[in-house]
């Protein structure tokens, strides 16, 4: 049966399920929802069916079209993402080899993301041009050519207008399927074209036991990548690269610098983490998961980091419930500032510059 890996997605999954059985599928569809929830999934399973050799109501995942597709070689299966478009023929030859490169890691984790660092992406009126030329041919290989375009939003107006164009007079041998966790960003023209799919939150214990049982993942560690993943198992499994509890100890361990009032060894502990392009970003995750702890001490009691429950009940002994609020909302504001390419230094520098200790009134004698 289709879709059987892909966790929760309940009513998607039946929505899908029921058009592929009863030969109705949409010409073109978008799936819409949080990041990281199944979407891209979903959408290569579809994909992979169209073509698949096999009688099964499945893809196989073992005859040629499958293995194409899978790798993103299969010449009916097209797939837009945003990406950089440099100008030079040199740079447009590396982009082209760093791309290849990234599909075939995208292969065997196909949670992974293209990271293209602090270069300006989008999808371009040249991209869409390019695919409209593609699909003025029949199928080559398969029955149907398959279109699958994530990250839809980033096309440009330009873009946009040049594939609303295709949608409105599609060949009937071609499916499209867009993605998005941002629907509202679309061009209201393009989604009267499309049926939409909504994606919903992973509930918080399925993805815990997905890390467990599927990824290997032990127990504590699911947890914590659960938490600071938003409950996003995509997410969570791209952060399941790093080592996680080494960051962890790092946020702890610049989180009491800063408490404390140990200016030198805050500033000595933020110069080496920016000098890692990602790093910045993971740690503010990690403060944010930390400073969640020291809320939930004084609430319920009950904590995420539960191995390091003795140093942050100290910690949160010398912050009150004023200045814990205080350093939650500085180190949202923080991420939101790296986000926006603000200097990575002076993001983690005011995350930690309001966190300097008060004694908590309530355990004071």
């Amino acid at each position: 049966m289709l879709f059987e890996n892909l966790i929760g997605q309940s009513v998607a999954k039946k929505i899908l399920r029921q058009a592929w059985a009863e030969d109705r599928l949409a010409q073109s569809y978008l799936f819409y929802g949080p990041d990281g929830v199944g979407k891209e999934l979903a959408a290569m399973e579809l994909i992979l069916a169209l073509n698949c050799r096999s009688e099964s109501d499945q893809p196989c995942r073992q005859c040629n079209s499958c293995h194409k597709t899978a790798a993103y070689i299969h010449p009916d299966f097209h797939y837009l993402f945003p990406r950089p478009h440099p100008s030079s023929d040199s740079d447009k030859r590396k982009l082209t080899e760093e791309i290849a490169e990234m599909l075939k890691d995208k292969e065997a984790r196909p949670f992974q993301t293209f990271d293209f660092g602090s270069r300006p992406i989008a999808i371009s009126i040249d991209d869409i041009r390019e695919l409209q030329e593609r699909l003025g041919f029949l199928p080559y290989e398969g029955k149907r050519k398959a279109v699958l375009i994530t990250g839809v939003e980033a096309m440009t107006t330009e873009a946009a207008n040049a594939f609303l164009k295709i949608l409105e007079e599609p060949s009937p041998t071609t499916n499209f399927i867009l993605t998005t966790d941002r629907p509202n960003a679309l061009l209201p023209t393009i989604l009267s074209r499309c049926q939409k799919v909504r994606f919903e939150p992973l509930p918080r214990e399925a993805v815990i036991k997905s890390l467990i049982k599927d990824h290997g993942q032990d127990p504590m560690a699911a947890g914590l990548l659960a938490e600071l993943a938003g409950n996003s198992l995509g997410r969570a499994l791209q952060m399941t690269d790093q080592d996680l509890l080494s960051e962890r100890d790092l946020a702890v361990k610049l989180l009491k610098a800063a408490v404390d009032g140990r200016q030198w060894e805050m500033v000595e502990a933020i110069d080496q983490i920016a000098r890692d392009r990602g790093r910045p970003a993971r740690i503010l995750e990690m403060l944010s998961a930390v400073v969640a702890d020291l809320v939930h001490l004084k609430v319920t009691g009950r904590i995420l980091n539960a191995d390091r429950q003795a140093e942050l009940s100290d910690l949160g002994k010398k912050t009150g419930q004023q200045k814990l609020s205080e350093m939650v909302r500085a180190i949202e504001k923080a991420r939101i500032a790296l986000e926006r390419n603000v200097n990575p230094r002076l993001c983690l520098l005011s995350a930690c510059n309001t966190t300097q200790g008060e004694e908590d009134a309530s355990t004071s004698d």
